[in-house]
C-alpha cells in the first residue's frame, strides 16, 4: 500500500524525461500557450505530465468506478485501487491512496486529473486544452487508441508541440489551483456513462456527439413561428405544398387567414388598399395588409403572400415598413392611442390619409411563398436584401415523402393501385431530370400527378385496361408537361420516346 501525494507527484513530473520528440524537460512554454491560471513566472514543460497524456491517448491507462465508491486505475497492465484521503489539517496533506502502486509513482496524480477532466468532474480548463490537443492530432490521421511512436513523433510539428505545452501547463496550473482552493474533487465521482475510459473512443470524449432532434417538418417550424408572430419565406419547387402548408397551419392553430396572390399587375397601393368605384359610389377598400392588420387587432392572424416574386419588386416595398416592429413608446409618439396598444412590440401601417393601422407584433405572422429556379417565369429574379433581413425563417420545401404523397393521391383517385402507379411515374420524371443525354425539361409536381391520377381513374371507368389507361393519360398529362418543344412547337421526339420507354419499363413492367 502506498500513498501518492499530489504535490509530490507534480514535482516529480517536472524531473522526468519527455516521451515526446521535439520536447525537452524544462523547455520554456510560449506566453500565448500558458494557462491563464499559471503563476507570473515563466512556465516550463513537465515531461511527466506529457507521459500521462501519452499513456491516456495510447490506451495504456483505464479508469473505472467500483461498487464501494473507490476508483480503480489500470496502468501498464497492472490495476490499482484508488481513494482520496484528506488529513484533518486540510488539503495540504491530501493524497491518493493507491493499493499496490509502486512507491513514489508520479503518474497517479496527473492521470487522475486528466480523468477528472474527461468525466466532467471539475476541470473545465484542462478538458478544453485536451480537446484542443486531440483536434490538432486528428488531421494527422491519428485515432484512439493512438500508436505510441506516431504520437511521440507528431510533436515535431510546431502546432502539435504548442498544443501539448498548453495542455500540460493547464493540467498543472488548474490542478494546483484547485488543490489550493480546496475544490479538488474525488476521482471516484465518475458518471456511469463515462466510467469505462479504457473502452471508450477518446475521440468521442473530446468531440462529444451532438444529439440533434429528429428533423422537423416545415409545418412544425411554421407552427412554432405562428405562435409568437414573425415572418417566414417558404421556398421550393411547385407542388411541394408550400401554400397548402401555410393554410393548414392557420386552420389548425385557429388563426385568421388573409391571402394575397402574386401577379405583375399588382401595385404597392393594392397591398394597403385604395378608393374604388362601387354601386354606392367611390369608397375605400382595404387591401390584404390592411385586412390582416385589422384582423390582428382582434386575434392571431396569418397573412399569406403567395407567389411573392410574381409581384413587381417596387410593389414589395410596401411590405418592408409594415414588417418592421416598433416599441410601445414609438407607437405612442406617432399618435397611436394607448388603448389600442397591447404588448410591447407593434406593427405600424401608414395609410394614405396620414393615419396608421397598428397591431400587436405577436398577433401577426407573415408568410411569403415562392419558387426559385430558371423554369419559373417571375417578375423579379430575387428578393431585395432589405426584405430578406426582415424574415425570421426561410423554410425550404422538398418533394413530399412517399407515404404523404401516396396518401394524398389515394384520397384524390380513390384507388391505392392508381395512386401508386402515378407516384412511380412522378419518380421516373424526377430521375430522368438527373440523368445524362436526352432529358425532360421538368418533372411532375404534385398538381400534375393529381391530374394524372384523375385521368387514369376516368379511363379505367371507361373500361380501359390498366396499362392502356396509364399510357393514354401520360400522353396528355405527363409528356406535354415534362418534354421540351422544338421551334415549330412540336414535342421533341427523342424526349417523348425516352420518357415513354422509361414509364413502360420502370412502372408498368415493374409493377
Amino acid at each position: 500500500m502506498s500513498f501518492i501525494d499530489i504535490r509530490d507527484c507534480f514535482e516529480r513530473a517536472y524531473r522526468a524525461e519527455s516521451p515526446f520528440e521535439g520536447t525537452t524537460r524544462n523547455q520554456e512554454i510560449r506566453e500565448e500557450d500558458r494557462a491563464w491560471l499559471r503563476r507570473e513566472h515563466a512556465s516550463v514543460y513537465a515531461p511527466g505530465l506529457g507521459t500521462a497524456v501519452l499513456k491516456l491517448l495510447t490506451g495504456e491507462v483505464g479508469l473505472w468506478q467500483q461498487s464501494d465508491g473507490s476508483a480503480r486505475l489500470r496502468l501498464e497492465e497492472r490495476e490499482y485501487n484508488l481513494r482520496v484521503y484528506s488529513a484533518p489539517n486540510g488539503l495540504q496533506s491530501r493524497s491518493w491512496h493507491a493499493g499496490g502502486a509502486p512507491s513514489g509513482s508520479f503518474l497517479g496524480a496527473p492521470l487522475l486529473a486528466l480523468a477528472e477532466a474527461l468525466t466532467g468532474a471539475g476541470a473545465p480548463q484542462t478538458r478544453q486544452a485536451l480537446r484542443k490537443f486531440v483536434r490538432v492530432l486528428m488531421p494527422l490521421g491519428l485515432r484512439y487508441p493512438m500508436p505510441k511512436n506516431a504520437l511521440a513523433a507528431a510533436t515535431r510539428l510546431p502546432d502539435v508541440r504548442f498544443a501539448l505545452h498548453h495542455l500540460t501547463d493547464t493540467l498543472d496550473a488548474e490542478t494546483q489551483a484547485r488543490l489550493a482552493q480546496g475544490t479538488l474533487s474525488s476521482p471516484t465521482h465518475i458518471t456511469p456513462h463515462d466510467r469505462f475510459l479504457s473502452s471508450v473512443n477518446l475521440a468521442l470524449l473530446i468531440h462529444p456527439p451532438v444529439h440533434r432532434p429528429a428533423p422537423e417538418t416545415p409545418a412544425t417550424k411554421l407552427r412554432r413561428l405562428a405562435r409568437r408572430g414573425g415572418a417566414a419565406l417558404l421556398v421550393g419547387p411547385p407542388g411541394t405544398f408550400k401554400t397548402e402548408t401555410a393554410k393548414r397551419v392557420a386552420v389548425e392553430e385557429g388563426l385568421t387567414l388573409v391571402i394575397a396572390k402574386g401577379g405583375p399587375g399588382v401595385e404597392d397601393r393594392d397591398f394597403i388598399g385604395g378608393v374604388y368605384p362601387t354601386e354606392q359610389g367611390p369608397r375605400w377598400v382595404d387591401g390584404p395588409i390592411s385586412r390582416a392588420f385589422v384582423a390582428a387587432t382582434r386575434g392571431r392572424t396569418l397573412l399569406l403572400i403567395d407567389e411573392a416574386l410574381r409581384y413587381h419588386p417596387e410593389a414589395l416595398n410596401a411590405l418592408q415598413g409594415a414588417m418592421d416592429t416598433v416599441s410601445r413608446a414609438e407607437a405612442l409618439a406617432v399618435g397611436i392611442p394607448e388603448t389600442m396598444l397591447v404588448g410591447e412590440r407593434h406593427h405600424l401601417l401608414p395609410l394614405p390619409n396620414g393615419e396608421h393601422l397598428c397591431c400587436p407584433a405577436e398577433n401577426l405572422t407573415w408568410v411569403l411563398t415562392t419558387n426559385l429556379g430558371e423554369d419559373h417565369l417571375q417578375t423579379a429574379d430575387r428578393f431585395d436584401g432589405a426584405l430578406l433581413s426582415r424574415l425570421d425563417l426561410v423554410i425550404d420545401f422538398e418533394y413530399a415523402d412517399e407515404e404523404t404523397a401516396c396518401t394524398l393521391y389515394r384520397q384524390i383517385g380513390g384507388s391505392e393501385r392508381v395512386a401508386d402507379l402515378a407516384y412511380a411515374v412522378e419518380l421516373v420524371t424526377r430521375d430522368a431530370r438527373q440523368g445524362t443525354g436526352v432529358q425532360p425539361v421538368r418533372a411532375l409536381d404534385a398538381r400534375k400527378t393529381i391530374a394524372l391520377v384523375k385521368e387514369v381513374a376516368a379511363l379505367l371507368n371507361e373500361g380501359l385496361e390498366e396499362a392502356a389507361a396509364l399510357l393514354c393519360a401520360c400522353e396528355t398529362v405527363v409528356i406535354p408537361h415534362c418534354c421540351a418543344r422544338d421551334g415549330d412547337g412540336r414535342l421533341e421526339k427523342d424526349a417523348v420516346e425516352m420518357l415513354t420507354r422509361r414509364i413502360i419499363e420502370e412502372v408498368l413492367e415493374a409493377a
